[in-house]
């Protein structure tokens, strides 16, 4: 049996891993910033509310299951312009597709 890659995966089983690692992040802020009193050294925390910090590990562990969802490094193009684009002003001399 081999490893399947993460960009493989279905969309429903990347869902899933995002809601994981979210939900996981709400039960260290429970357990370990609530509990413990931590969250007064973090600014515009709210506890047991919805706040910037909140916010901001949905981003994060967004962009990173995004990373892990496109293709590996070797599979790209050069430029990350004409991945995107399909075209690039500074490739634009280069004939290579």
């Amino acid at each position: 049996m081999s490893k399947v890659p993460f960009k493989d995966l279905p969309f429903l089983v990347k869902a899933a891993v995002f809601i994981s690692f979210f939900t996981a992040w709400v039960m260290f802020e429970e357990f370990v910033l609530d509990r413990h009193g931590l969250w007064r050294f973090l600014p515009f925390y709210k506890v047991g509310l919805f706040c910037i910090w909140d916010v901001l590990a949905l981003v994060v562990i967004g962009c990173v299951l995004l990373r892990f969802s496109l293709s590996g490094r070797s599979e790209r193009g050069p430029c990350a312009v004409r991945r995107w684009l399909h075209w690039c002003p500074a490739c634009a001399g280069c004939r290579e597709a």
